[in-house]
């Protein structure tokens, strides 16, 4: 938490400067950001000193106990925050003060106070003479259906370059879990190393049937038929016709299989390949249906690790690192908070520090589904002026 004291600037405006731990809430204000520093911060840290916040008079200003309760609240100190709000109450009961009521809301949901909750809403309909806000249900992460398995995407041009990575980076993974999927879905180029590579990591991964999953794999099976011709033995297409007849082992598709093994076998003048018993066989229907829902699975376990949810705080530096990736990644970032509970001064100083090189770069942020508590405090921070900030409604 910081502290700011008053000064005459060479306008003559007062401006507030940082001086250290804040240990006493000020009035409301409404600051605004006069000077960047001076030099880019690469650090996570964040230096406020060589900002100067002018300080002006708004009807759009926090209130003292709004302040008081947005930084108590940053502060992890909900209680506290609630009774300067409630102290405050006969000052703006009838006012149609809208922040500190929502403020209340707020923070009787995170305390989990129902009834107390549906007593405002009733105060809050006189008042206002419209609906309340309503009390959320926030859904329990929904655990993965497929908990033991793991996920490992193929790149677009499997080379003899490239291949070795993939393999291992498969091959690791194959020992962390039971079952795998395989995403095919991006390849549009193989060679006849990375087939015979990629045939020998499939046999080692597959010897329990039913362990993997292969999505995508039209695409490659495609590519692999245009590779081989019944009847032209050129050893260096055996891999192709190898991989294809594995690949469709493992898609349990057993009519294809054994078509294919037939001609490879007429083919190369050798036994043709046999079917796995223990392999559940499937019909197109079926591999599309489960395909389907695997993708639906993945993207939902993609969301879910990418979703911010939480405290953005000092305790949780993992949970800021991924807004500012998430930040960094986009040209034009818009990123939902609906799920960031509340946000901490030393979260909020390094994002002051990190908006003022985002303005200079022209690099347009945007946070919205913000609530109350979180939005007061960027306002104290006066990174509104800085981001695109909507409060949640």
């Amino acid at each position: 938490m910081f502290s700011f004291f008053r000064k005459k600037g060479p306008d003559g405006q007062e401006v507030m400067t940082q001086t250290g731990p804040m240990t006493q809430t000020g009035p409301a204000t409404q600051a605004r950001v006069d000077a960047a520093p001076a030099e880019k911060n690469t650090s996570d840290s964040y230096d406020l000193s060589a900002l100067a916040i002018e300080v002006s008079s708004s009807s759009d200003t926090l209130s003292s106990a709004e302040e008081q309760a947005a930084i108590l609240f940053a502060n992890g100190q909900l209680k506290a925050a609630y009774g300067a709000l409630q102290a405050d109450k006969a000052n703006f009961i009838g006012k149609k003060r809208h922040d500190s009521w929502l403020m209340l809301f707020e923070l009787l949901q995170q305390d989990n106070q129902h009834d107390a909750f549906d007593t405002l809403a009733l105060e809050y309909v006189v008042e206002f003479e419209k609906t309340p806000p309503a009390w959320q249900v926030r859904a329990t992460p929904a655990k993965a259906a497929s908990s033991g398995s793991g996920y490992f995407a193929f790149a677009a041009k499997l080379s003899h370059t490239s291949i070795d990575q993939q393999i291992n980076e498969l091959l690791q993974l194959h020992k962390k879990h039971d079952q795998i999927r395989l995403d095919f879905s991006k390849v549009a180029e193989i060679d006849t190393l990375s087939a015979a590579e990629l045939l020998s990591a499939l046999q080692q991964t597959h010897k329990k049937p039913n362990s993997l999953q292969l999505i995508g794999a039209s695409a490659v099976l495609d590519l692999l038929k245009a590779k081989i011709e019944v009847g032209r033995r050129h050893p260096a297409e055996a891999p192709f016709w190898l991989l294809h007849i594995e690949m469709l082992q493992i898609m349990g598709l057993q009519e294809e299989f054994e078509n294919l093994a037939v001609d490879y076998a007429i083919t190369y003048e050798v036994s043709p390949p046999s079917w796995d018993a223990r392999q559940a066989a499937k019909s197109a229907q079926d591999i599309a249906r489960d395909e389907a829902a695997a993708k639906a699975e993945i993207a939902a376990e993609q969301q879910q690790k990418n979703q911010l949810a939480g405290n953005l705080c000092a305790e949780h530096p993992e949970l800021f690192a991924r807004l500012l990736k998430q930040i960094e990644q986009s040209p034009k970032p818009q990123i939902d908070f609906r799920q960031i509970d509340r946000m901490d001064f030393d979260c909020a100083g390094q994002l002051l520090t990190h908006a003022v090189n985002w303005l200079q770069q022209g690099k347009a942020v945007k946070f919205y589904n913000v609530n109350p508590l979180v939005h007061a405090l960027l306002r104290i921070m006066s990174l509104q002026d800085m981001l695109t900030i909507e409060a949640r409604k």
